[in-house]
């Protein structure tokens, strides 16, 4: 079943999940983990927007929240997933899965059905430094 807030997406997420396997870095040597991407559709908005200053350096946090959109979101994808974002024809910016699949889930009687009606949801971060 199509979403609800189909008609309103306004962003592209593309994750960076494992794959199956292992392959050599050709640069430094290394075995490194085989990953793949998986890109979905969602309706996000920008939930908050949060300064921290260090010494040299500061850190500007946009919090994302709201619903993948484009049907099942992979089981891969976890709190902890990076991924890049495309919200509402801003530049890319890298993001991180703050939380997923809450807080009903996806079963059960109130899961299943915010779930058929709306889709998966999702927080996400984008932290830049400047």
């Amino acid at each position: 079943m199509a979403s609800a807030l189909a008609a309103l997406e306004n962003a592209v997420v593309t994750f960076t999940v494992p794959a199956s396997g292992t392959s050599v870095d050709p640069g430094t040597g290394n075995v490194v983990a085989n990953t793949e991407t998986v890109q979905v559709e969602a309706f996000l908005r920008g939930e908050s927007v949060a300064e921290t200053t260090f010494p040299g350096v500061n850190v500007i946090t946009v919090l994302y929240e709201g619903y993948v959109t484009s049907g099942a979101l992979d089981s891969r994808v976890k709190v902890g997933t990076s991924g890049m974002i495309e919200f509402a024809g801003q530049p890319s910016a890298d993001c991180e899965v703050l939380e997923v699949r809450l807080p009903y889930g996806e079963s059960g009687l109130i899961g299943g059905i915010l779930k058929d009606v709306l889709g998966v949801k999702i927080r996400l971060a984008s932290r830049t430094q400047s």
